[in-house]
This record gives structure tokens, C-alpha cells and sequence, in this order.
């Protein structure tokens, strides 16, 4: 499992007499200092109460300011949105029109160096334009299938990266809105970018609320060879040959938006099984919550006691417990059903799961990979996402 280099950092040396620490200092003084730190998120707090409260008042009085003159309802239309983009601006001042960049510190800087991977995070709602126009702009992506303009900017980005000769691999990390935004982009990468390109390209998301995501077989030997796996277990061709090597969804059971979304579709299966369904691996925690980084990241990604690296799994954590078969994913035929079937591990090309050896893997005396009925794995040796932490890198 790589990592990035194994490194110490001493204490804090030498010490000060006159000095103290802060914290023994004045209660009142502590608290302001804490409260100047936090203003900016009150401010924006406060923004998106403003435009909640102006938003549902403007939904509810279209259908009582009708009986207005044509022109004066038009008028007033046109005010409220000009309003409500006002204040959205203020909400998202500073955003350059590419994005946000990441920034490093003296910690980041001591990782291994992978210049030639490209990450990019579209976020979910209750950023752009405000809580209730946010939902009916899912609506409106998801059953419309709709392309707004942060799809079409995004769809921009993850083209022009893939088209980078120095990039060898583009991540996409999709949270909540931006899983139908990215299921949208992926639709139109699958149409435009040629198939090595688009193979460079890996895809993990979080409380997605998308309906569908599409990742074709790239020949029909493949699509055949999975389909008489799924019936018999023989393994007679690349039952894994997709356009996309590697697309990992992460949802908490109990949340809501997980339950519209990823949930709700990953399982459902067409009469025809050559069409496109909800693919890639789910990763699902009993957990409730859809906050990106409150109940995903700090859940299932915990970080250590200095708040910078992530830290080994310990017992209880979502990345420490065994995998379990999805009731959903049970064979339709009589032969036994495996880890290998429900998370789509099984590498029939290199004898691999994931890129790591069974060896290291398997706890039993399971070794025929086409059954598997033994084997027991962690969560985190499903998890490809797990291995890029700390600056670490999996096998492509």
C-alpha cells in the first residue's frame, strides 16, 4: 500500500519565561478572539437565512401577485431574481470564474510530488444561489437533465485537464448537487474524449443525489464475458473492461439525500443489462448525515491528533469494519454469491483485487477467485480512495 514518506516533526523548542499560553489568558478575551475568527461564517450564515426567507416569500406570492398587470409582474419578477443575485454575489465574492485553488502548508510540501495528477471538487448545494433555488436547480438537472452553467464551466475544467500531456490522471470529487453534475460532465466525456483519455479519469463521490451514472463497456467481448460470469462464475474474457476504471460512491445510510439518490438507484437493475445503470462501487456507512466534511470525511476519513494527516483506522471506524454482501447485489442464479460480486473487485486480467494481491487480502483458505466464499475484507482494502491519503498513491 504506497504511502508518502515516513517523516517526524519535533516539538516546539526553547522556551520563553515572559511568555504564556494563551488559553490561561481572560475568558472574554479568548471568546471575542474566537468570535473574530468565525465572522465571516456568520456573515455568510446570515446571507443564506436572507435569501431563504426571500426565496420562499417569492415562491409563494407568484401565484398571488397573478392578477397584476403583465408588465408590473414581470417587473417583479425581475426584481426579486435581480435581488436575489445580488445578494449571491456578495455570498460568493472572490470565486474566480475557474475556481477555487487549493493551498499547501510546510506539511503538504514534504509529501511526494505528483505533478502529473489533476484533482477537482465540485461542491453540493447551499453555495451557489441559496437553499430553495439550489433544490429546484437539482430537480431541474436531475429529471430535466439540464445543463446549467456550473456544468458546463466544470464539464470545461475535466476536458481540459484530461487533454493535458503532463496529466496522467484527473480525480474527481463530487459531494451532494455535484454528484448530478458530475453524472451529467461524465455523459459528455463518454461522448467527446477519446476512450484513452477518458481511462485516465476516477471518480468518487459523496452523498450523491445523482439518478444515473453511466459507464459503458468499451467492446461487447467484455459485456459477454461479465454477463456469463454473473450467471455461472466462469471467468472467460475482461468482465471489468469499462471506460472508466474506477468510480467509488460513499453514503451514509441514513441520509436523506443519499436515500433520493445513490441509494435509491445504484441497485436498480434494466431488463437488458448492456444498458447503463448506476455504476460503481457503493460504499455505504450505517451512519446518518449529508455535511461533506462533518459526516463524511471526518467519519470515514478521520484525521489524527494534529488535525493534518489521516490516521490508521481503529476499531469502530467506518474503514475498519468487514464488508458485507448488499442484499441488492445477490446473483440471480444458484451459485454462491461473493465480496468479489457485490463490490466489483475482481480483476480477471492481473489476478487482483484493486490492484492488490489476494494474498494480502484474504483471510481464510479461500483462494479461487471466482468464488471467493471466504474472503473477508475491510472496508479500507475496498476503498481506493483510502490509498491516495497523505500524499499516497495506489496502483494505477
Amino acid at each position: 500500500m504506497p504511502a508518502g514518506s515516513c517523516q517526524v516533526y519535533g516539538s516546539v523548542s526553547g522556551e520563553d519565561i515572559n511568555s504564556y499560553p494563551k488559553y490561561t489568558g481572560s475568558p472574554l478575551l479568548l471568546f471575542l478572539a474566537d468570535l473574530w475568527l468565525f465572522l465571516s461564517n456568520i456573515f455568510d450564515i446570515c446571507l443564506h437565512c436572507v435569501l431563504f426567507v426571500l426565496q420562499l416569500v417569492f415562491l409563494a406570492s407568484l401565484p398571488l401577485f397573478i392578477w397584476l398587470p403583465f408588465g408590473v409582474y414581470v417587473l417583479y419578477i425581475v426584481t426579486a431574481l435581480a435581488l436575489n443575485t445580488l445578494i449571491c454575489y456578495a455570498l460568493n465574492r472572490g470565486i474566480p470564474a475557474d475556481g477555487l485553488r487549493s493551498t499547501e502548508d510546510d506539511f503538504s510540501r514534504r509529501w511526494n510530488r505528483h505533478e502529473d495528477e489533476y484533482w477537482i471538487f465540485l461542491n453540493g448545494i447551499c453555495v451557489g444561489t441559496g437553499v430553495i433555488f439550489d433544490i429546484i436547480q437539482c430537480l431541474i438537472q436531475r429529471c430535466l437533465l439540464y445543463a446549467t452553467n456550473d456544468v458546463r464551466d466544470c464539464y470545461v475544467l475535466v476536458r481540459r485537464a484530461l487533454y493535458r500531456p503532463e496529466v496522467k490522471k484527473v480525480v474527481l470529487i463530487l459531494h451532494s448537487q455535484g454528484g448530478i453534475e458530475g453524472g451529467m460532465i461524465l455523459d459528455w466525456l463518454l461522448d467527446e474524449v477519446p476512450q484513452d483519455l477518458i481511462r485516465q479519469l476516477e471518480i468518487y463521490t459523496f452523498g450523491c443525489l445523482a439518478n444515473h451514472f453511466n459507464n459503458p463497456y468499451r467492446d461487447t467481448a467484455s459485456c459477454n464475458a461479465a454477463m456469463r460470469y454473473v450467471r455461472t462464475g466462469d471467468i472467460t474474457g475482461n468482465i471489468h473492461n469499462r471506460s472508466i476504471l474506477h468510480i467509488e460512491h460513499y453514503a451514509n445510510k441514513r441520509d436523506f439525500a443519499c436515500r433520493f439518490g445513490v441509494l435509491n438507484f445504484d441497485h436498480s437493475k434494466p431488463q437488458d443489462r448492456r444498458e447503463n445503470r448506476f455504476m460503481g462501487k457503493v460504499l455505504v456507512s450505517p451512519a446518518s448525515g449529508h455535511q461533506f466534511n462533518q459526516h463524511y470525511l471526518d467519519t470515514m476519513f478521520p484525521l489524527d491528533p494534529t488535525n493534518r494527516f489521516t490516521r490508521e483506522p481503529r476499531e469502530g471506524d467506518f474503514m475498519d469494519t468487514d464488508v458485507t454482501v448488499s442484499r441488492h447485489d445477490r446473483c440471480e442464479e444458484d451459485r454462491p454469491v461473493t465480496i468479489l460480486d457485490a463490490a466489483g473487485l475482481l480483476d480477471a486480467g492481473t489476478g487482483e483485487v484493486d490492484g492488490t494481491s489476494l494474498n494480502s487480502v484474504l483471510s481464510g483458505s479461500a483462494q479461487n477467485m471466482k468464488v471467493g466464499l471466504n474472503m473477508k475484507l475491510k472496508m479500507h482494502q475496498m476503498s481506493r480512495l483510502w490509498l491516495y491519503r497523505n500524499g499516497g498513491r495506489p496502483v494505477s
